[in-house]
């Protein structure tokens, strides 16, 4: 049985590190943080769903239909476009460059910070409760930390606990950013529809309190 407190002091200590080594501030990275935990969450809600919206499917010329965004509206989930999967973002080269990628509105992206934002706007497209919420400042990290920082949420802990522990992990780390905020003279709120979608919840919360 997986140890809860232990997995979130575990993943905060490792995402602390990468801050504390870097130039960022509490503030400019809680929110950004925040908002890749959200990523994972969304990510493991879509695998879920899909595989759901698989058990079943018709089948054309012998192969399974592809799932699609009007499946996921059906079912009152968020549809996560590849280019806004976690698995995608993860498996990226470390040279982003050499993909040749170009983001929503035909930009060429040159760096993980901004195929990042690029996958938080595509993601805000399928939803109007996040529309204009989720952080887009991963520009500001660089790729080494932002990468370091996609592999930590990777964990295969998460896989097993779902969707209502990695809420219990969001809360955890909103909670440690607070204090840390606090000691920078900082004060930033998380949205509130994104914190009632990572945590199925109405009350808003702050980073940092006021």
């Amino acid at each position: 049985m997986i140890n809860i407190r232990k997995l979130e002091s575990e993943l905060w200590e490792s995402a602390d590190l990468l801050r504390s080594g870097s130039k960022l501030t509490s503030n400019q990275y809680c929110m950004p943080v925040l908002g890749l935990i959200f990523l994972r969450y969304a990510y493991s809600r879509f695998k879920m769903v899909e595989a759901e919206i698989l058990k079943g499917r018709p089948s054309r010329g012998g192969r399974v239909l592809p799932v699609e965004a009007s499946d996921f509206a059906a079912k009152s989930a968020l549809y996560l476009p590849k280019e806004a999967q976690y698995d995608y973002l993860l498996n990226l080269p470390d040279d982003i460059s050499v993909m040749n990628l170009v983001n929503k509105d035909g930009h060429t992206m040159i760096s993980l910070g901004e195929v990042v934002n690029n996958a938080m706007q595509l993601i805000e497209d399928q939803s109007e409760q996040l529309t204009g919420i989720l952080p887009k400042s991963y520009a500001d990290f660089s790729d080494e930390i932002l990468s370091e920082l996609l592999r930590i949420f990777n964990n295969s802990a998460l896989n097993e606990v779902g969707g209502d522990i990695i809420g219990r992990i969001y809360e955890y780390f909103l909670n440690k950013f607070a204090k840390n905020i606090a000691s920078d003279d900082g004060v930033f709120f998380t949205p509130k529809s994104l914190v009632k979608m990572i945590v199925n919840r109405r009350s808003e919360k702050s980073c940092g309190g006021r």
